[in-house]
């Protein structure tokens, strides 16, 4: 199944100053607001389509004087949102804002000294209950690896959600990262078990904790439509090809959104993908998703957190979990209830063993797959 994102970015202004923000250079500081008849037309041309995901992106979208009602139209058109805000937000937009109304907020962190400013931002934040609350970690080409790995270390202490990755829209400089940070100690590096925003994925355990790296962008099959503050559609800000919402028809939105990538497309980029799975006797498989649950699930000790850190579906995992224990005749799990801990979930010796086979070929194949680039 493609994954099918808007991407909204409601103003052209904004109240931080990030150094590596893409945005500064294509609006300056015109403080241009976004139509809402342009998502009202694009309601009536989708009729009932929805997408997976609504991202709506810096410049801060909350200095929209009606942000309320765009994330209300947002919320008619996909079946979840993401609100990106820099982490110095003011503290008076996010009073202003239902941020109940959105799924998951994620705080762009272009420094450590920036989220260590704004901490209050995060401490303000969290205080009000909102548990989905993602750090993302802007990487550039001139990152400073020192300077990254404090924020994890800031951010890890707050619990939050990690996620590094590219400014949105630009290709990933997440390998050297990745190579740098696998050469520590008490650092697993997962391979490729999804999409997140227009990119492939994967999990870094760094000391036990689960860090999302972005790795390549999704390629051809990237099903994306980009709004901008003018009332532009187009594929994505790469694009040539853009109409404004007074302009637009059904039939251009629909191109829009089956366009291939713009990005893979202007430069081939390929980069190999492995996937370590293990075949039983009978033919039964244990898939790859699978192994990277249990390793995540022999790491936080717990199903329902395991499956939240990889965005999976508890209910969906937990009966492939039960089949697959029925064809192969042997327990994967033991879920313990009550106690200090309300109840936890550990591997069984046949399941440990098995994770245990699953990173020793998986060490192997890295290390193969860093020889080879």
């Amino acid at each position: 199944m493609n994954m099918s994102i808007l991407a909204v970015q409601p103003s052209s202004k904004c109240d931080s100053s990030c150094l590596i923000c893409p945005w500064k250079e294509k609006f300056g500081c015109a403080g241009v607001m976004l139509p809402l008849e342009a998502l009202e037309k694009l309601r009536f041309y989708l009729d009932d389509f929805k997408f997976n995901e609504g991202l709506l992106l810096c410049p801060n979208p909350l200095l929209h004087s009606k942000i309320n009602i765009i994330i209300h139209e947002i919320r008619e058109l996909c079946r979840k949102i993401t609100l990106f805000l820099p982490v110095s937000v003011s503290k008076n937009l996010l009073h202003r804002t239902s941020l109940e109304n959105v799924d998951f907020i994620s705080l762009v962190i272009p420094s450590y000294r920036e989220l260590k400013t704004n901490i209050q931002t995060v401490k303000m934040l969290l205080s009000q209950g909102i548990d989905n609350l993602e750090a993302y970690v802007l990487l550039d080409s001139n990152y400073d690896f020192v300077n990254v790995l404090s924020i994890i270390d800031l951010c890890k202490s707050y619990g939050l959600k990690i996620t590094i990755g590219p400014k949105f829209y630009n290709s990933p400089n997440t390998d050297k990262f990745i190579e740098k940070v696998a050469k520590k100690e008490n650092v697993e590096i997962g391979l490729h078990y999804g999409k997140k925003y227009f990119y492939n994925a994967i999990k870094v355990f760094i000391e036990n904790y689960p860090i999302t790296v972005l790795t390549s962008t999704s390629g051809e099959k990237c099903r994306t439509l980009y709004l901008s503050p003018y009332g532009n559609f187009s594929k994505c800000p790469h694009s040539r090809f853009e109409i404004n919402y007074r302009r637009i028809t059904r039939e251009e939105l629909r191109k829009m959104l089956f366009s291939p990538c713009v990005i893979s497309h202007n430069t081939i980029g390929l980069s190999p993908r492995i996937n370590v799975y293990f075949v039983a006797k009978d033919g039964i498989e244990i898939l790859g998703d699978i192994l990277e649950l249990l390793e995540l699930i022999s790491q936080v000790n717990s199903f329902r957190a395991a499956c939240k850190a990889l965005g999976v579906s508890p209910s969906t995992y937990w009966e492939r979990i039960k089949n697959l224990e029925e064809k192969l005749g042997v327990a994967l799990l033991i879920s313990v209830r009550g106690g200090r801990k309300k109840g936890i979930t550990i591997l069984t010796d046949f399941a440990k063993e098995l994770l245990r086979e699953y990173k020793h070929i998986r060490e192997k194949v890295l290390v193969s797959l860093y020889e080879y680039k």
